[in-house]
């Protein structure tokens, strides 16, 4: 019975339990260099060591069970990180589709409100512009292999594809609630646009197109228009900022804490809809984790194995004559 709890017929550690011990990985490595680095903002040199730390030793965790537990021939193909797919391209059209996202959100708002940008050409905003694009990045993937990653994957084997695209968007949104300024709204959004960054995933089963989309948002919110980005301020060339109704604006969170984030994401999932019934311009898909995984060896599956191949054992009455 413990047996059957704990193993799957192919006699692989079943899927719930992998995302289990994965998740409970992650947020322990997420916690420890959290609290060995302490970074003052999102943004700067302590930030990026701490997110490049925390996403390499994320993904070597991620590696690790995929070989031991999983049993995979191709581990970073099956943890999201497939070459089978337009690696460049995904990337392209993901930073592309954040990009025009977020710009949309801050279009509805001068539409709604009020928007100003103003220049700040020197050298310290120049190094703040810097540091944003080495970080932005870093951070997104960190994210990306967190959410979208490992985790996610097993959860969908184990639940089915939406109700883990709905619990891991939630637990997307649960850390967003402990940033500056943070809102139920703000919530609401960060756990749509994790529903938008899963089904991207979904739609080319690697994680080059939600890395490239969480990549452009954010640097594009902070280098381009200077805002807020989840409720923290980011110093840089461009000083921006919106007025109106907070509903609309997102108030001191920015915007992802508003109804302009909202219109943007469901736009989102629109484009996704659209390259849906266009699949050439994604290209074909990695292949299903399935593939991935080296044929069992379990005594179960062998004992079965063994009986089907026997030959069939000759009549008694059978004549050789």
């Amino acid at each position: 019975m413990a047996t059957a709890v704990l193993r799957s017929p192919d006699g692989r550690v079943r899927p719930i339990w992998r995302f289990l011990i994965a998740a409970l990985l992650a947020l322990a490595c997420w916690m420890g260099v959290g609290l060995l680095f302490r970074p003052p903002s999102i943004v700067g040199g302590v930030a990026l060591i701490a997110f490049t730390i925390a996403a390499a030793i994320n993904a070597s965790i991620f590696y690790a069970l995929s070989v031991t537990l999983d049993r995979t021939a191709r581990p970073m193909g099956y943890i999201g990180f497939s070459t089978d797919v337009p690696v460049v391209r995904l990337l392209a059209i993901g930073f592309a589709l954040g990009a025009a996202m977020v710009s949309l959100a801050v279009l509805v708002i001068a539409i709604g409100g009020t928007t100003s940008f103003r220049w700040r050409m020197d050298g310290a905003t120049l190094q703040a512009a810097a540091a944003q694009m080495a970080v932005f990045p870093v951070a997104a993937l960190h994210e990306e292999l967190m959410f979208r990653g490992y985790p996610f994957q097993r959860l969908t084997e184990s639940l089915g594809t939406w109700p883990a695209v709905i619990v891991l968007s939630l637990l997307f949104a649960v850390p967003h609630l402990f940033n500056p300024n943070s809102t139920l709204f703000a919530a609401f959004n960060t756990a749509a646009i994790g529903s938008l960054l899963a089904a991207s995933y979904l739609l080319t089963r690697s994680l080059w197109l939600p890395w490239g989309i969480h990549w452009g948002w954010n640097l594009v919110l902070a280098v381009a228009y200077g805002l807020v980005v989840s409720g923290f301020d980011t110093d840089g060339p461009v000083d921006g900022s919106v007025m109106g109704p907070e509903w609309l604006t997102g108030g001191a969170y920015g915007v992802e804490g508003g109804a302009s984030a909202s219109i943007a994401i469901v736009v989102g999932f629109g484009v996704l809809l659209w390259i849906v019934r266009r699949p050439a311009v994604i290209g074909t898909p990695a292949p299903a984790s399935l593939t991935y995984v080296i044929a069992s060896s379990s005594p179960s599956v062998a004992a079965s194995s063994s009986e089907s191949s026997s030959p069939p054992e000759s009549s008694p009455s059978a004549s050789s004559d």
